[in-house]
């Protein structure tokens, strides 16, 4: 163990228990980390030298086992683990938090217009809908058309829910501020986590039509299957919803308890960066907390896929009875 007791650095081990919820929970920490986004071209091509040199032996694993876990950190967050290409910065998952902190924040402005809801909303699902493009797995491949109508769609139900949603909260007239409020509450979430839901099965439903790559534990690949693409949609739309419910219901509650503070009645400026602090510190913790709900690399039982990919023997003629396949994000 290394003096921040973490495992011997090995090139194959994860930091963390991939197979415990918390130790993927570290683990999307370690990728969700804006501090990340710091790491110039130099930091990149010095870590990549590093683990190249490690698998050439030329590195001790024991005595540099700090640096390579470091390494290790800047290109997972960086890097695709398919296409072993840098994400464009915007659309990595540790640019996720500091961006939609500001998203957030207007998403749940209170007596919002139906301009200012439209805007926060497109500008949502814009966000969104790139993120899920340059974080997809790499054998999902889309035209042009498709990502469009998938734009579309995301913008049209999101837009059309929160507005229709808010109309519908001011046309009961509900007396009852404590009631009103909650279903106030509930207007962005709702349409946030629908038109999220949405965005996945439409942006990487041809995953589910076409399949996506399967391979065993030695990273050989199989095919292509269509439950294997079901099961990772699944369970990435699966993870929006948790990360929205979160994000988009607890910082009106707890401003709610900051506005009866003597503090914020005295130096009513002090909202807007306190309600930025609260679904910042929120985002800290739902965020890993929701990506980590599933493994990034998922496996898949033969016997719960096509007929085709049942009795497979791997290299040492063993039949494979697990597949593993990229979740994506």
């Amino acid at each position: 163990m290394t003096s921040n007791s973490f495992p011997v650095f090995d090139g194959v081990s994860n930091k963390y228990d991939n197979n415990t919820f918390y130790g993927r929970y570290q683990n999307f920490r370690d990728i969700t980390d804006p501090s990340t986004l710091f790491a110039t071209e130099k930091d990149l091509s010095q870590s990549k030298t590093l683990l190249d040199n490690f698998k050439k032996g030329l590195v001790d694993p024991v005595k540099h086992s700090d640096e390579l876990w470091k390494a290790k950190k800047i290109l997972d967050s960086t890097i695709h683990p398919d296409t072993g290409k840098p994400i464009f910065l915007p659309f990595r998952v540790s640019a996720f938090l500091p961006i939609n902190v500001i998203i957030c924040a207007g998403l749940i402005l209170p007596n919002a217009s139906i301009g200012t809801t439209i805007f926060w909303q497109w500008i949502n699902q814009s966000y969104n809908i790139a993120l899920n493009h340059a974080n997809r797995n790499a054998s999902n491949t889309m035209s042009n058309k498709q990502i469009l109508e998938a734009y579309a769609s995301a913008v049209g139900i999101s837009c059309s829910l929160a507005v229709g949603l808010g109309w519908g909260v001011n046309k009961l007239n509900i007396q009852n501020k404590t009631i009103s409020s909650a279903l106030r509450m509930m207007v962005p979430f709702t349409a946030v986590t629908s038109a999220g839901i949405a965005n996945v099965l439409i942006m990487r439903g041809n995953e589910m039509v076409n399949g996506i790559d399967i391979k065993d534990k030695d990273g050989v690949i199989h095919g292509k299957s269509k439950e294997a693409g079901k099961s990772a949609v699944y369970k990435v739309a699966f993870s929006r919803a948790a990360t929205s419910f979160p994000a988009l219901l607890l910082p009106p509650i707890v401003m709610g308890l900051f506005e009866r503070t003597s503090f914020v009645k005295k130096y009513p400026k002090v909202r807007m960066p306190l309600n930025l602090a609260v679904i910042a510190a929120i985002f800290n913790t739902s965020l890993p907390a929701a990506i980590a709900l599933f493994p990034q690399e998922s496996t898949i039982s033969a016997d719960s896929l096509e007929p085709q990919f049942r009795n497979i023997k791997d290299k040492n003629g063993n039949i494979i009875k697990e597949f593993i396949y990229n979740k994506g994000l």
